[in-house]
């Protein structure tokens, strides 16, 4: 069967296989994030090991082709962005010969951009708000997920020095990585019984 895959569809599919620290969309405003890619231990399949970043943060598994198929259709249905992870677009980018699907790729993938903080900073943040008035850090963290395509720089560092924890400097996906990576190890450490 893998003989009979045109080239196109290899390619595709290479350019498509998701990468740790990846956060994708399959429906509107449900957040899930690639832990790793992992191979079945007696099938030998490779398998895309993902969580979800909203509600009781489930961990999924699904072979690789299956999850390719998920992100394809929830990308055909609707024109929502499936991942949210620069380095899709600068590959498909790096294609000349591609020109359909770097139109395509302006469309489906979503780029989270630096936002000008001119207009913003006379304004309090209602984001920010939410994530301080938010009385467990599991809640936090379920305001920074739903709330993942308005987060900035800025607002990560102002996060981050509520919770006294230190975000090194770096593209925005990572350091996004690390504030969620904080709160989730101070969670671990949440009262959770009823007074």
């Amino acid at each position: 069967m893998k003989g009979h895959m045109s080239k196109k569809t290899r390619r595709y599919k290479m350019e498509m296989t998701p990468r740790p620290g990846e956060i994708f969309y399959l429906t509107k405003d449900k957040p899930y994030q690639i832990i790793t890619i992992g191979i079945h231990k007696e099938t030998c399949e490779s398998m895309v090991i993902y969580q979800a970043l909203y509600g009781e943060f489930n961990t999924f598994v699904l072979p690789l082709s299956k999850f390719l198929e998920e992100v394809q259709q929830e990308a055909s249905k609707e024109r929502t962005p499936i991942f949210n992870e620069q380095k899709h677009n600068n590959d498909i980018d790096a294609n000349p010969d591609n020109e359909q699907a770097n139109m395509q790729a302006d469309d489906t993938l979503h780029i989270v951009e630096e936002t000008d903080d001119s207009h913003i900073n006379n304004k309090v943040n209602e984001t920010l708000l939410s994530f301080l008035d938010a009385d467990s850090y599991t809640k936090k963290l379920e305001v920074i997920t739903t709330n993942i395509k308005a987060l900035d720089n800025r607002l990560i560092n102002d996060m981050a020095a509520s919770l006294d924890c230190t975000v090194e400097d770096g593209p925005m996906d990572q350091r996004l990585q690390e504030l969620i990576y904080c709160l989730k190890q101070l969670s671990r450490f949440e009262v959770k019984r009823l007074r």
